[in-house]
This record gives C-alpha cells, sequence and structure tokens, in this order.
C-alpha cells in the first residue's frame, strides 16, 4: 500500500485522523571549541560525528566531550558524513567529488575520487552494508553500488522511466536490507539491496528524513511527520526544530543542530 500525503492532508489529520505529539528538546550540547555545524551524524554507539565550516571532521561523545578531530581542507567542505559502521566512517566532499574513509578515531584509511571513475553527476552518496558506496547519478537517473575500486556492483534503471516523474534526490540511507533514496518531488523511495526499485512513500516537499527500522521522521514546511512502516499510520510532531531539519536518530532520540550547538529531542 502506498499513501501520498500533502500539507493539506497533514495538517486535516493532525485535527481528524491522528494525534498531535509534542516532543520537547531533552539537552542541547554547545561546543566551545567549534565553529559553525554543517552536517552532522550520529552512530550505533551515541558517538557523534560532525563537521565545522573551518573543514574539520570531530568525533564527540554523548556529553559533548571532543575525543579526536582531523582538519579535511586538503578534500574541502564535508557535505555528508556516514557513521553507520562505527569503525569505519565515510564523508563525502561534493566540490571535489571525493569519497574518503577514517577509522573510528578519523585517522585517514583513503579515497575515492569519483571523477576518475567517470561519475560526475552526483545528487548524493552513502555507505553500504559491506562498505562499499551508494551513488545516485544524476546524469543517468540510476542508483548505482561501487565498491572501493570503483567497480559497478548494482544499479538500478532509469528511475525516471521507473517512476515516470521527474525525481530530485537528495539524500541515501541504507537501513537493513533496503535502500532509501530521499527526493524533494516525490517523497521516500525504497530499494532492495540489489538497486531494485520496491516502492514510494509519496510525501512531495520533504526537507530531511530519517529512517530507521520501525519507520522514518520527515520534514516539511516547519512540520514534522513521524511514519511507522507496520501500521502504515503517521503522526504530526510539535518541534521546535531547527533550519537544519532532522539529521539524525539514535536510541529514540532525534538530533539537529544550530550554529555551534547540537539540539537532542526526546522521542
Amino acid at each position: 500500500m502506498e499513501m501520498r500525503w500533502n500539507l493539506k492532508h497533514i495538517i486535516l489529520s493532525t485535527f481528524v485522523a491522528f494525534s498531535s505529539l509534542a516532543i520537547k528538546a531533552q539537552d542541547t550540547l554547545t561546543l566551545l571549541n567549534v565553529n559553525e555545524i554543517i552536517t552532522l551524524s550520529v552512530d550505533a554507539k551515541g558517538y557523534i560525528f560532525l563537521a565545522d565550516n573551518s573543514n574539520t571532521l570531530y568525533k564527540i561523545d554523548s556529553n559533548g566531550t571532543i575525543l579526536t578531530n582531523v582538519n579535511t581542507k586538503v578534500f574541502g567542505e564535508i557535505d555528508k558524513i556516514d557513521c553507520t559502521n562505527p569503525f569505519e566512517i565515510y564523508t563525502y566532499h561534493k566540490d571535489q567529488n571525493i569519497v574518503a574513509f577514517y577509522d573510528n578515531m578519523l585517522n585517514l584509511r583513503g579515497s575515492i575520487r569519483l571523477n576518475s571513475l567517470l561519475i560526475n553527476n552526483i545528487g548524493a552518496v552513502s555507505r553500504s552494508y559491506d562498505n562499499g558506496v551508494w551513488i545516485y547519478d544524476l546524469s543517468e537517473y540510476k542508483l548505482i553500488k561501487i565498491n572501493k575500486a570503483g567497480e559497478i556492483l548494482n544499479s538500478s534503471y532509469n528511475l525516471v522511466n521507473v517512476l515516470d516523474n521527474e525525481i530530485k534526490v537528495f539524500d541515501i540511507q541504507e537501513v537493513g536490507n533496503s535502500v532509501f533514496l530521499i527526493d524533494s518531488t516525490i517523497g521516500v523511495l525504497k530499494f532492495d539491496l540489489f538497486a531494485t526499485y520496491d516502492k514510494t512513500y509519496h510525501l512531495a516537499g520533504i526537507q530531511s528524513a530519517i529512517i530507521n527500522k520501525l519507520g522514518f521522521t520527515a520534514t516539511l514546511e516547519n512540520n514534522v511527520l513521524k511514519y511507522q512502516f507496520l501500521s502504515l499510520d503517521y503522526d504530526v510532531i510539535e518541534l521546535d526544530l531547527p533550519s537544519a531539519g532532522v539529521v539524525a536518530y539514535n536510541n529514540n532520540r532525534l538530533y539537529s543542530f544550530r550554529g555551534n550547538s547540537i539540539i537532542i529531542f526526546a522521542d
């Protein structure tokens, strides 16, 4: 079953079909030695990885203590941090089209220059469960999986033809046995681990989303929607969310950021 939502539907459901939830900020971690945060991720052990606008990558514990950091100026600004494997951290640098790999203490272990693989127009990048790389190719409108040698392991069909719709993918997340594309025009697209399209959770105007095994939390037009895969139900959440949107989910807590502060919401 596929559900289609728009903002009018969401607002109406708050009063008619579903109760509106209120989630309050549980904690704010202000990091005095960190500049303005530009991206953030949280691993399965609760460690926080973030990048600031001085091209520095940090590993921080749940109390806000900086454990280690590394300057990434050689690769440029970090657009995404993927720490789904707590022992190997991926960073994607869009300007130079590079994926870099670090161990869990942020020692550089390698990198892939995607331009050298003739993959030059990329919408999103993510780690795969077997330490490969998922890529959304804007030139061919395909979800592609490569290994660290640059070999293509799996590829979807042209998704414009499959969906018969314009698509604007801005994030990839692999969760369990599924891969999800986050698209601002359609919503959340689900694939299997072989890049075969499965279904769409329609949510036009989506600005950010975090997927977990039970469902996803998404933001759009100052609203936050929490969707459950099993029940196919959703709730609208009252949340004073920073402009960064929802950027991480761990242990029933939502993460966002503003300036040099990490803002944590209790679920």
